[in-house]
C-alpha cells in the first residue's frame, strides 16, 4: 500500500509543474458583472454582454441586446442601481496623479472613476474592463505589451488576463486558457514584448 502511494505521488509531479513550495501566479479575468439582466430581470450570464459607453452590461439572453443598445443609459441604471466612487489616486489611463479638485470622472459598470483629465475619458471607455481593474485594485500594474504573448498579434481592447497583479494584454479573450497553462511563461513573454 505504501508503494502505491509513493508511485502515485511521483506520477502527480509533471515536468511543467512548479517546484514544491513554489506557487504559480494566479490567473484571473475580473468581470464587475451585474447580477440580473436589466431587461428581463433574470440572472445575467457572464458569457452574454453588450459593450456600451458605460462599460459592459450583462444579460440573460441574446434577445436583450437590442433593448440594451437602444437605451444604454437606462439599461446601465437598471443593471447597476448604485454608483460607487472608486478610490484610485492615479489615472487608470495615464498613471498620472488625480487632481485634488475638479477631477473629471467616467461612470463604468457601477463605478465613478476619477481621471487625470478629460482627454482620458474616451480611452477609459474603450478599455473599460482594464480601467475598472486599475481603478479598483491599487496593486494592479499594466505590463504595457502591445502584442499578445500567446499569438503575437496586436492586443485587442478589453482582452487581458491578470497574472498575479500584472495586467497582460491579449489578442483575444480565448487566449486566457493558454495563459492559464503557463502563466509564468506568458508573463515573461509579455514583458519582453513590452
Amino acid at each position: 500500500i505504501i508503494l502505491v502511494v509513493v508511485v502515485l505521488c511521483a506520477v502527480g509531479a509533471q515536468a511543467g509543474d512548479p517546484a514544491p513550495g513554489v506557487d504559480a501566479p494566479a490567473v484571473t479575468v475580473p468581470t464587475f458583472a451585474n447580477n440580473n439582466c436589466p431587461i428581463m430581470g433574470k440572472k445575467a450570464s457572464l458569457k452574454l454582454f453588450v459593450d456600451t459607453p458605460k462599460g459592459r452590461i450583462y444579460m440573460c439572453c441574446v434577445k436583450c441586446a437590442k433593448e440594451i443598445r437602444k437605451d444604454p443609459d437606462r439599461a446601465h441604471a437598471a443593471a447597476y442601481p448604485k454608483i460607487e466612487r472608486a478610490t484610485n489616486t492615479v489615472c487608470p489611463v495615464t498613471g498620472e496623479a488625480i487632481p485634488e479638485k475638479d477631477a473629471p470622472t467616467v461612470i463604468l459598470q457601477g463605478y465613478e472613476i476619477p481621471l487625470c483629465c478629460k482627454d482620458c475619458v474616451e480611452d477609459a471607455r474603450k478599455n473599460s474592463q482594464i480601467t475598472l481593474v486599475k481603478a479598483t485594485n491599487p496593486k494592479a500594474k499594466d505590463v504595457g505589451n502591445k502584442a499578445c504573448p500567446i499569438t503575437g498579434k496586436a492586443v485587442a481592447p478589453n482582452a487581458f488576463a491578470l497574472i498575479g497583479d500584472d495586467i497582460v494584454g491579449l489578442s483575444s479573450p480565448e487566449c486566457v486558457e493558454a495563459v492559464k497553462k503557463d502563466p509564468a511563461a506568458a508573463l515573461k513573454k509579455a514583458k519582453e514584448l513590452a
